[in-house]
This record gives C-alpha cells, structure tokens and sequence, in this order.
C-alpha cells in the first residue's frame, strides 16, 4: 500500500546565503515603499471604478456610492498598511504566493469598498475593517509558524502520475460530451450568463460528479500541464492544456478557465525573471490590468473590460463581504447547516446564504452572492466563523507547503494560481474540494521533483517520488 511520508529536514545552521544562493538581507526599505506606492495606486483605481463607473450603471442592483468618512477611511488605510506591512516582502514559498492572491482579490477590497459603497453603516463598515485585518494578521502569522515538515507520496513512479493525469483528462471531456456536451465554441466573457445558467441546470440533473471532474481538469491538470509545458519546453503539453480549457468555457461559463491561459503564460515569464519574484512584482500586475481595462474601454467606448477584470474579479469579493454582513446581521446564522453540518444543525431557511444575500442585496433571489472567508463565515457564525475558517485556512496553507516543498516553486505557484483566485469568492471549506486545492495537494504530493528544466526527463528509475533530503526552494 502507498503511504504518505511526512520528513521533518534536520535544522542547519545560519548562514548569510539564503536559499538558492542569493545573499541574506534584510528587505530594504526603498522595496517596501514600491510596495506602498503600488497598494495606494490600485487603491485609488478600485475607488474611481467603483464610483465613476460601476455605481452609475448598477444602481439599480443596490450597488451605490457614497463619499467615505474621512476619519474612519483614513483608520482603514492605515490598517490596509499594517497588514502589507506584515506580508512576506518576497514570494519564497507556494504559501506566501496564496496569501499575495489572497490580499489583492479579497482583503484589500473588503476593507476598502464597503468605507464606499452604501451597504453597511460608517460605523459597521469600519467594524468590519478592523475584523479582516485583524484575521488577516493572524492568517499570516499562522502560515509562518508553520510546520517544516515535507508531505510526500511514496512508491508512485513518475510514470504513473501522468498516466493518471491523462485518465483523468480522458475521463473528464468523455463525461463532458455524454453529458453537458463537448463544444469548441467562444463567446464572449460578457455573454456567460445563459451558458453557466444551463450548466448548474445540467449538474443538478446529472449529479455533482462533473461539478468536480470539470473543477479537477480546469483549475488543476490544465494548468499543470501548461506549465510543464512551459518550463520543459514541450510546446504540445503548452498546446493541449490551454486548448482543454476551450471545451471547459464553452460548457460551464467559467471565465476564470478561460482566463488562466494568458494568466499562466504571465506567470511563467515573472518566474523566468526571478525564481522567488518579490512581492511587488503582483500588486504591479493588477494595477497594469486594471490601468489596461480603462483603456481598452475608453478606445472601445464599453465597459466590457472593466466590467470582467475590475469589477467581477475585485470589487466583487469587496461588495459580497459587506452584503453578507448586511443581510445576517439581524438574522440566525446559517452554522453550515445547507453543508457539511447537516447532520448535525437545524437550518433555519429555505434557501443557502449566497442565494438569500443575492435576493435581499440585488433583488434577485436566482443570484448566487457567493463570498469569501470573510463573507461566508459571518453568516454562518458572525465574526466567529470568519475565525473559522481562517484557522481552516491556515491549515490548509500548511498542507500546501507540505506537499510542494520538493517542488519548484514556478511549478506549485501554476498549480495554485487557480484555485488561489477562485478563493476570492467562496468560503475556504468550498474551496477544498469544489475549486481544487485538495485535488492540488494530492496531486503536488506526488509529483517528481525533477523533470521541469529542459534537458531533465524525469522518467529514469530515480524519479519515483521519493522523500528529498534537500529542499530545492
């Protein structure tokens, strides 16, 4: 039987070369101030989008701006400081990568939008704002203290980890064509609506079994596969995972799918800059994206671009937060009683809390108003769920760690760039297992720790997965 090895590496004494060879030093403080000017810009972005171009057009769905006060935005900024203060200055291991997602997606806008948008009171927003970054804080401590441990799955041959990434692949799209259908066809990220509509309709016909199939082969084997291909110089592994996200838009909707081709290929050009990028770097990418967007749209005379990559992706996360503190203030909280506590809790509604958010909110009660950590877990607990599943979240950081510490860290970082991104709008339970990150860790687990340079094949007698003694970060 295979077995899962945790190796706990034997301390080594300090030394002034840090991992890969590069001097140890002090983050310098001219880095940490491009941090800052480079947080204060995209600040200033998502304000000027959200009340210059979101709130006149979507007022109708409650979507309205007002001006923040100026004492208790002045305190968030503040806060919003300390905790990019707090975050790992370089990417150096796949967690610091997940929290970098996680605070341009999710923290900053939740402290930010709601001090703007007319959904919760001064006073609550500001409450709020001190709650997320509050959590946050810990969330990063508690990915530091971190066990050093190395999560591995012994006895499987190289040969046999992609052979089953390809039965899966195989599997996923013959499921696809008998059921939700398999189809080559783009259109357009502004003309989703009706195709994902048809694809919940098709998964609660057909059972939750291409749910997850389709989560599998688009957040994780895709984008493993792309960037195997990328970094061995295998073009046809580039071509076949980015030409099997194609099939996975046409079906389900998912724009993010679509998306990760571009977002991989970017990916992979800032690891062939610098093996642990510095965490500038990513907050300099959403502020071009955001910048880009404006443009396009100001050439093109739309709001496509905004729209997609502004709105949807970050002031999104920041509105759900704030509409789910909104809507169960008052009221009993859910206790995942919908979920994995059924057996255990008296659900109190008829509808789950995405749904009762989006009806209360924008008034639609077909609306799914899903929501991150800090969203989802007050209403379910209040402010003691969102602790929930931030602890659940620092578990989960450890375990990816554990399993990707043999890893290149450009290899783990694909792998995870999905899932990471998908975070941003449900809660950390959902994410485990409908968005990929078990299916992540599993498959991290036991992949070799070489063959992803040109020139290493990785499939000689020597590249089972096997404990590595030495930790290639």
């Amino acid at each position: 039987m295979r077995a899962i090895e945790t190796y706990h590496p034997s301390p080594r004494p300090r030394s002034p070369v840090g991992r890969g060879g590069e001097l140890a030093r002090r983050p310098q403080p001219g880095r940490r101030w491009s941090i800052f000017v480079l947080l204060a810009g995209y600040v200033v972005l998502l304000h000027h989008v959200y009340q210059h171009e979101v709130a006149p057009l979507f007022e109708y769905l409650n979507l309205v701006y007002r001006a923040p006060d100026p004492w208790n935005y002045g305190l968030v900024l503040g806060m919003l400081g300390l905790v990019a203060l707090a975050m790992p200055q370089r990417i150096r291991q796949p967690s610091d990568f997940v929290l970098w997602i996680l605070f341009v997606t999710v923290v900053t806008p939740s402290l930010v939008v709601p001090q703007y948008a007319d959904i919760l009171s001064a006073a609550a927003s500001l409450e709020l704002a001190a709650v997320v970054a509050a959590v946050f804080l810990l969330v990063i401590w508690g990915a530091r203290i971190g066990p050093s441990w190395t999560l591995r799955v012994r006895g499987v041959h190289v040969l046999d980890v992609w052979s089953i990434v390809v039965v899966l692949s195989l599997l996923t799209y013959v499921y696809m064509a008998a059921t939700a259908g398999l189809s080559f066809r783009l259109v357009g990220l502004g003309d989703v609506w009706e195709i994902r509509s048809a694809y919940r309709d098709q998964v609660s016909a057909s059972g939750p079994v291409l749910g997850y199939l389709v989560r599998l082969q688009g957040n994780v084997l895709n984008p493993l596969l792309m960037a195997r291909g990328l970094y061995a110089r295998r073009w046809t592994m580039v071509l076949l995972g980015g030409v099997g996200q194609i099939p996975i838009f046409a079906a389900t909707g998912f724009k993010l799918t679509l998306l990760s081709i571009p977002a991989i290929l970017l990916l992979a050009l800032l690891f062939r800059w610098r093996a642990r990028p510095r965490a500038w770097t990513i907050l300099a990418g959403v502020v071009a994206v955001i910048v880009a967007a404006l443009v396009a749209d100001a050439l093109l005379d739309s709001l496509l671009y905004t729209q997609v990559f502004v709105n949807r992706m970050f002031l999104a996360p920041g509105v759900a937060t704030a509409a789910h503190v909104m809507v169960f203030e008052d009221l009993p909280k859910a206790r995942w009683g919908y979920s994995f506590l059924r057996p255990f809790v008296d659900y109190p509604y008829d509808q789950v809390p995405d749904h009762m958010v989006g009806a209360v909110m924008f008034g639609r009660p077909e609306t799914s108003a899903n929501a991150s950590l800090f969203g989802d877990g007050y209403s379910n607990l209040g402010y003691g769920g969102v602790l929930v599943e931030a602890v659940v979240l620092v578990l989960l950081l450890w375990a990816i760690d554990g399993a990707a510490r043999h890893l290149p860290l450009r290899v783990s970082a694909a792998i995870l760039l999905v899932p990471s991104i998908a975070l941003a709008n449900v809660s950390v339970f959902t994410s485990i297992l409908s968005n990929g990150f078990a299916y992540a860790i599993v498959l991290m687990a036991c992949l070799p720790a070489v063959g992803w340079t040109r020139g290493e094949s990785g499939w000689g007698r020597h590249a089972a997965s096997t404990p590595v003694r030495s930790v290639p970060y």
